[in-house]
């Protein structure tokens, strides 16, 4: 691995010239000589990157080097690598081959698999409970039509599920930072099961 390129490759990226980066860049991907560089550039790289849930890398850095070592990680359960899946979900989305080599499976589906290997990782308890806050700001916004999952609305089945969840969300809200956000979501499904059972 020669890291020169890699520098070349960001100053170029960072000075608009993107020929001149997408060059660099092909030139780091090729001087890798094995599988044990990947891994170990990979690991050094990903905690330098400052990144949300919304976040993305280059796809040929995800494709070529992040996503084999990931892949390894998440079939030999490794926590911190999973982790990272989950944080660069977004890649994964993009890319159907890839995403694939994982059956497809979701960042909230990664990240329940990390918690029932470590259930007390605060990492993975934020990480999850702001999935899970997203996921009840989207199933929310149409309130007071009606509770989404998916693009339907719930059937009472899932409400009355969705219900059942919402101690484990509140188990999850360790310092109480949603804990309106949850009562109103669990207040909400109340009166939706209350509708639908009329």
């Amino acid at each position: 691995m020669n890291i020169e390129y890699f520098t070349k490759y960001c100053e170029y990226e960072s000075n608009g010239l993107r020929k001149g980066a997408k060059e660099q860049l092909r030139k780091f991907i090729e001087s890798f000589d094995n599988f044990d560089e990947k891994e170990s550039w990979t690991i050094e790289y990903l905690p330098s990157l400052k990144i949300n849930m919304n976040s993305r890398i280059r796809n040929e850095i995800f494709e070529e080097i992040v996503f084999p070592v990931l892949l390894k990680g998440y079939n030999e359960k490794n926590i911190t690598l999973m982790i990272w899946l989950v944080k660069l979900s977004q890649n994964l989305y993009q890319n159907q081959k890839i995403w694939e080599k994982i059956d497809y499976k979701t960042d909230m589906q990664i990240i329940r698999e990390c918690w029932e290997i470590d259930p007390r990782n605060a990492e993975i308890q934020d990480i999850y409970l702001d999935l899970e806050i997203r996921g009840i700001a989207y199933s929310i916004h149409e309130w007071p039509s009606g509770i989404l999952i998916g693009n339907d609305g719930a059937t009472l089945e899932e409400s009355k599920a969705l219900l059942k969840e919402v101690p484990f969300l509140k188990s999850l809200d360790r310092n109480n930072k949603f804990k309106n956000v949850i009562a109103d979501y669990e207040d909400k499904l109340k009166q939706n099961i209350q509708r639908l059972e009329k």
